[in-house]
């Protein structure tokens, strides 16, 4: 089992990065998506580096916001570079952000050339959204033209897609699309299509696809961003119970494909 397991921040955004750190670290995952706009206390490096060591869970991912601009991009490196992190996730700009979006498309390939270490990956967004990387509508094979363009992978986001192209020409093309992912999120999705419930809990098939992705070679992290409520976020037990059912959700089906 290669696959890392990753607890991203904006999971518990309302909670400080050590207590994050602490609980990712009970659960049992293997590291850390760092969401870098969802907490001042994760755009201080020297500190960040500190919870690396002291909870020894590294950072595998660093994730930015999808209004990026030099000043965030910049201190995301800053990061990667005090915790040796090589992975950068870029939230794809909203529709009609068209300064994050000439942000990315003017200056991405400038910044891979002067860091070749460091892997650059565009998170697909919700499916209700037209993709600003720049399509009409989104569809994972335009997705993969967007990637190639601008040299960069995919972060995929399970539940951020069309349910139906997930289960259907997607799932089944996992062979020749499983390359370009750097990160595969998972989380589920409802019926009324609210994104990011726990694995198991929603109408997405996950099992079959984790199976299918091991079995198409996969061998990069998986990480886990869940949308959890109020109640559930004022429960840290109830926190740890939910967290740690959707690492071995992962992990069972991981299995299981190998």
């Amino acid at each position: 089992m290669n696959n890392k397991i990753l607890l991203s921040t904006d999971t518990m955004s309302s909670y400080g990065l050590d207590m994050i750190f602490e609980m990712a670290k009970k659960c049992g995952f293997d590291g850390i998506d760092l969401a870098v706009w969802k907490g001042f206390d994760a755009w201080n490096e020297g500190y960040v580096r500190s919870l690396v060591k002291k909870h020894e869970l590294p950072v595998y991912s660093i994730q930015t916001s999808s209004s990026l601009n030099s000043k965030e991009l910049n201190k995301v490196l800053d990061i990667c570079m005090a915790t040796d992190c090589d992975l950068i996730t870029i939230n794809a700009p909203k529709y009609f952000d068209f300064k994050s979006y000439s942000f990315i498309k003017y200056n991405i390939g400038e910044y891979q050339a002067q860091n070749p270490a460091l892997n650059f990956a565009i998170i697909n967004p919700e499916d209700n959204n037209i993709f600003a990387l720049p399509i009409p509508a989104y569809r994972f094979s335009n997705v993969v033209d967007i990637v190639k363009k601008y040299n960069c992978a995919l972060a995929l986001d399970v539940a951020n897609m069309d349910t139906e192209d997930l289960e259907g020409n997607f799932t089944n093309k996992l062979d020749d699309f499983s390359a370009y992912f750097a990160l595969v999120y998972i989380s589920d999705k409802s019926k009324g299509g609210k994104p990011h419930l726990l694995p198991g809990e929603g109408i997405l098939k996950l099992p079959s696809f984790i199976k299918k992705l091991k079995k198409a070679g996969y061998t990069r992290p998986f990480s886990v961003k869940l949308d959890l409520t109020k109640e559930e976020l004022a429960d840290a037990d109830k926190i740890e119970i939910l967290l740690t059912k959707a690492r071995e959700f992962i992990e069972k089906y991981m299995l299981e494909g190998e």
